[in-house]
């Protein structure tokens, strides 16, 4: 019996990746994942959504490490730093959608949490700095200053959640199925790429 196709993208803020995700499952037929994964893990987990959405894709902050008493449950887990809460939840709602679907999912370090599921495909989507910055100017409407400012705390943070909990490092081609320059091949090719990834997986899986 065939298995379910996950496609993970990993991305730089700017880079068009959670635009990129949006039309490959669209084109494909199947659901995306991205900050839809904050209700369904709040769901899952009991948990109030602003602390969930405070916390996610952040790495441990020894000043804020416990789980509220009034959080703690058998699916948050007990004693343990909030972030470390929310990447387990977070987790185990990817898995448990794995099982369920084909479909995209965006960041979460939801390429490692697969990382033993078959038919999983993972990408990173990244670009230039200046590609970035116009990007950000264009559709947050801010300026180029506040343009970076964004850029360069994002990267750390992203890069910092990503590398705590993966042990690999975060953009780096060793760590991926795939990477794409969007600002080099364009939004439409990036999805065009990925679409063809995942079918040639169907046609490999057809043949088995």
């Amino acid at each position: 019996m065939k298995g379910n196709r996950i496609i993970t993208i990993g991305r730089q803020i700017g880079s068009g990746g959670s635009e990129i995700g949006t039309e490959v499952a669209k084109r494909l037929g199947i659901k995306c994942y991205d900050k839809q994964l904050i209700e369904l893990a709040c769901n899952y987990g009991e948990l109030d959504q602003d602390v969930l959405a405070a916390a996610e894709e952040k790495r441990p902050n020894p000043f804020f490490y416990s789980v509220p008493r009034q959080m703690q449950n058998d699916k948050t887990g007990r004693g343990i730093a909030i972030n470390d809460m929310v990447f387990n939840v977070q987790s185990e709602v990817i898995r448990q959608l794995a099982e369920k679907e084909s479909c995209v999912i965006i960041g979460r370090c939801a390429d490692y949490v697969l990382r033993e599921q078959p038919g999983v495909t993972s990408v990173f989507v990244y670009a230039d700095m200046d590609a970035r910055i116009r990007r950000i100017m264009e559709v947050r409407k801010l300026t180029r200053d506040d343009a970076i400012t964004l850029i360069k705390k994002t990267d750390k943070s992203r890069r910092n959640y990503y590398e705590c909990y993966t042990g690999k490092r975060w953009g780096a081609g060793a760590s991926y199925d795939v990477t794409l320059n969007s600002a080099e091949l364009g939004i439409d090719t990036c999805v065009d790429l990925i679409c063809h990834l995942y079918n040639r997986k169907e046609e490999g899986e057809s043949q088995d």
